[in-house]
């Protein structure tokens, strides 16, 4: 069943590494209010939705939290170890690539086709970890040969990606992730990738410390081997105003993101 375009858009974000679970993740509000910001008052028919995988990640990694609390004596001691086993196991998990990760790839490729059934377009919004996993899986369906016909964009379940505080420039992930970028051959129509990042954010740099990035290029690499495989990937840098962490997490209302998803939604 193809998409069509007259059906209300689907905008289905992706979180990150998270604490807490499922119930604790409303990231889904922040780009509804993004996308309403930036359209101001253009009527579009869209519907913001989000795809939770924290439990998934929790299940795999009980035993360890527990562990740890019997391990560490104070409560304060123990509270920090569960939080910090939390954050770094999430993306063990995704490197580990075990069940728990086929697991979350798997719920989230039901989720965008339960959407591609429906007719509706969908395009991703990915932050942090989320973004591995939805390359992930755009990659399995493109590959499936129903899919994405470069002539026929209303044959592909998502329109568009677009990734925030993105890891995939790390080496931990990019050598992995290079093989997985699929060539949709010859045609008219381009399945578009925007990437946006800012300088401070040490998940894209890798830097604890902070160190500023200075490569401009870090989505667009995936283009090097073979640049007419029908992906038009972007990068852009966005100023968030915070540093560090707080950069990291401060996509989520930047007007330069807003102004990109909404140009992406409507072209």
């Amino acid at each position: 069943m193809p998409v069509d375009g007259n059906k209300a858009i689907k905008v289905l974000v992706v979180h990150g590494v998270q604490l807490g679970d499922n119930k604790d993740l409303d990231q889904d509000k922040d780009i509804k209010q993004l996308i309403d910001s930036r359209l101001n008052g253009i009527a579009v028919d869209f519907d913001v939705d989000i795809y939770r995988y924290e439990n998934i990640n929790d299940n795999k990694i009980k035993p360890l939290l527990r562990l740890s609390k019997l391990l560490l004596k104070t409560p304060v001691a123990s509270v920090l170890v569960d939080k910090g086993m939390d954050l770094v196991l999430d993306v063990v998990i995704n490197l580990q690539d075990g069940a728990a990760a086929e697991a979350i790839r798997d719920g989230l490729k039901q989720k965008i086709l339960g959407y591609y059934d429906e007719g509706h377009p969908c395009f991703v919004v990915a932050h942090s970890l989320g973004s591995i996993y939805s390359f992930d899986v755009i990659g399995q369906l493109m590959r499936d040969k129903q899919y994405f016909d470069r002539n026929a964009w209303d044959t592909w379940p998502v329109q568009g990606l677009l990734t925030i505080g993105s890891p995939i420039g790390l080496p931990m992930f990019r050598g992995r992730r290079r093989q997985h970028v699929p060539n949709l051959g010859p045609g008219m129509e381009w399945f578009r990738w925007l990437n946006y990042w800012d300088r401070t954010d040490p998940v894209v740099s890798g830097s604890i410390f902070g160190k500023q990035l200075t490569n401009y290029q870090i989505a667009e690499r995936y283009l090097k081997d073979n640049p007419k495989q029908g992906w038009f990937i972007r990068d852009h840098i966005v100023d968030t105003g915070k540093t560090w962490l707080m950069a990291h997490t401060a996509y989520w209302s930047n007007p330069m993101v807003g102004d990109g998803l909404v140009n992406l939604m409507m072209s």
